[in-house]
């Protein structure tokens, strides 16, 4: 039996297609995504693309920040502050049957077949979507997700960077992210995972897709335009194989707190804009934009 392992896809329809591509080749028994199939240029389509296939998915972090909004719980600023620009847009385009078919899809599942050890997946780490796991900075977190499942392989997403580590026979699996892996390459990645009659075995794929078709993407979409910095910092990473999107919303939070609103939950319009242009500086000068 062989799995293909997606995750982190992002509303990435030109990294999606060349993954499938070439998991068609492999054929594969089914096609298992770790969460975060949306927040993207065509998040809609993304969806419907994988229904078409029937694969298996969770929520992840991005998927429930949708729903949030279609529920009415997200905090009055998501509705107006520029940082959450980028996230109404993709609020915006969703129509009420993907917001429905992600409402009826689980933070995390066991997928169980006969004659095989049966697999968990989820999201950020069993007790949260939005947790990260990097055992090479920390393993005690890698220790204590896999103390709270009894599967003998637990699949991660949210991270996009794809690695893998046996520990006491048992298999924990981070496929990385097909739209981005952020490990200083461009292009993303998958895994393949293959029962051999004892085990569960993963190979880690890097993927390569056409860069010029996401750029156009976001810009034919409106969504380059509609979301301000989180959208050009983020089309940046994918195009220079870097995360530098979490270090901009720290510097912002930071400016934020020099003029004074520390006490606020969001960064003030005039100061995210303000924050970004000074952080371009400085990833200019460290290179970062190279």
């Amino acid at each position: 039996m062989r799995l293909a392992i997606l995750a982190d896809i992002h509303g990435n329809i030109p990294a999606l297609e060349a993954a499938l591509s070439e998991i068609e080749r492999d054929a594969v028994d089914g096609i298992l995504v770790a969460g975060d199939m949306v927040a993207g240029p065509n998040s809609v389509e993304v969806l419907q693309r994988l229904r078409e296939l029937d694969v298996w998915m969770i929520r992840g972090n991005n998927e429930n920040y949708l729903l949030r909004f279609a529920s009415g719980d997200a905090p009055d600023w998501w509705h107006t502050a520029r940082q959450w620009a980028f996230m109404r847009w993709n609020y915006q385009q969703m129509d009420a049957d993907s917001l429905a078919f992600l409402r009826d899809l689980p933070e995390q599942r066991t997928l169980a077949f006969d004659g095989v050890d049966p697999i968990r997946v989820v999201h950020g780490s069993p007790r949260s979507v939005s947790e990260l796991v990097y055992p090479d900075q920390d393993m005690s977190r890698l220790e204590t997700a896999l103390e709270m499942v009894s599967e003998p392989v637990l699949i991660f997403g949210h991270t996009h960077l794809p690695w893998q580590r046996r520990l006491d026979g048992r298999l924990a699996l981070n496929p990385g992210s097909v739209c981005g892996t952020f490990n200083g390459q461009t292009g993303g990645s998958y895994a393949i995972l293959t029962w051999d009659g004892a085990r569960w075995d993963a190979e880690l794929r890097e993927l390569h897709y056409d860069l010029s078709l996401i750029r156009q993407a976001f810009k034919g979409t409106g969504l380059l335009a509609a979301s301000g910095p989180i959208g050009e910092c983020w089309l940046h990473d994918l195009e220079h194989g870097v995360n530098t999107l979490p270090r901009f919303v720290d510097f912002a939070y930071e400016q934020a707190a020099q003029a004074g609103h520390a006490d606020l939950p969001y960064v003030p319009d005039e100061i995210w804009d303000a924050a970004y242009e000074l952080f371009k500086s400085k990833m200019a000068n460290d290179n970062i934009a190279e």
